[in-house]
């Protein structure tokens, strides 16, 4: 599809969402001009870094509740680091086309779980099952900035923008568990028995896998050339190994004696089951909920770039001069 075929179906869609809301389009022209000299392209190019924290809701860890939508498994205790680098090309200020490339990782333990004699977490807390992963992605996604609609020619626009955002990402992971002797890799183990023939239908797992991000941020300009955004995206994926817990059975250890060497066989049946440690092993109790995927969260400050717009006397920070930048740096107006 061509260029001149997406501006043609964004106008269109543009139009109809006005006629829809019953919002009176705005004059169509190539470009807008801020009060203070500033050009505004039909077309703004945006590119920059990001870095916040990342979090992951799956089987093992959580807080103490049963599960209750998408915040519930949220556990700020375990939060990782996450950095990245994106690029967006923008279609007057309206909506936003993304390309963005992301690396952070995720954890639990259920040793940390809260409130553990809680009905919903003893379970939990006994199993005593952990993991890290590292999460690799590659992301596109749709930006929409409702603002715009209701934006008036007639004055400079407001630099702080709220926006929603939606896409697909292809994320790579690889889940390691915790021993007295450090992280071990956990997939080589298969400690539900993937591959086993006696459970013919678990099958070795992919380390990777798609996702559907959704969620919301907030763009600021700070002067003509930077931007600085809020953003809050979930990942609800399509895979429930990110953890490597997934069947709610467990294996019948003596099986790990058949398919796996004598070092990854008793390292397998120490991992495979780690309830010992509170209770003997109770094997009518879940290892894991096959029903729910995992997912991933992130909290990130992106700081961009904008390539093609200007004006006659800004720099990145939007002035000539010192003045200038604080001047342009005041608080946001909505």
């Amino acid at each position: 599809m061509s260029i001149r075929s997406v501006r043609i179906l964004l106008i269109h869609f543009y139009t109809i969402l006005l006629l829809l809301m019953g919002v009176r389009p705005c004059v169509a022209q190539g470009h807008f001009y801020y009060s203070s000299g500033i050009q505004e392209p039909e077309w703004l190019f945006e590119g920059g870094i990001s870095w916040g924290t990342m979090n992951g809701v799956t089987d093992i860890m959580g807080n103490p509740r049963i599960y209750q939508g998408p915040f519930a498994g949220i556990t700020v205790r375990k939060s990782q680091a996450t950095a990245g680098l994106y690029g967006t090309a923008t279609w007057k200020d309206l909506i936003g086309l993304r390309l963005e490339a992301n690396y952070g990782r995720i954890e639990g333990f259920d040793s940390l779980i809260k409130n553990p004699t809680a009905p919903s977490a003893i379970g939990r807390y006994d199993r005593n099952l952990n993991f890290r992963s590292p999460i690799r992605e590659i992301a596109i996604g749709v930006e929409f900035h409702p603002r715009e609609l209701f934006f008036s020619l007639e004055r400079e626009p407001p630099r702080l923008s709220p926006y929603l955002l939606a896409g697909f990402a292809w994320f790579s992971f690889y889940p390691q568990g915790y021993t007295a002797a450090g992280w071990v890799d956990l997939p080589p183990l298969r400690l539900e028995g993937e591959g086993f023939a006696e459970y013919p239908d678990r099958h070795v797992y992919k380390l990777y896998s798609w996702a559907y991000p959704m969620g919301i941020g907030f763009r600021y300009d700070a002067s003509p050339k930077l931007t600085i955004r809020l953003e809050f995206n979930k990942r609800t994926t399509f895979t429930d190994y990110i953890d490597d817990a997934h069947e709610a059975s467990w294996v019948n250890p003596a099986l790990f004696d058949k398919y796996l060497s004598p070092s990854q066989a008793a390292l397998a049946k120490q991992l495979y089951n780690r309830s010992v440690k509170f209770n003997p092993p109770r094997d009518t109790r879940p290892r894991a909920h096959p029903s729910e995927n995992d997912a991933y969260w992130s909290a990130v400050i992106k700081f961009g770039f904008n390539f093609n717009r200007g004006s006659s006397n800004s720099g990145i920070f939007g002035g000539a001069t010192r003045k200038d930048m604080m001047k342009r740096l005041k608080c946001p107006n909505f």
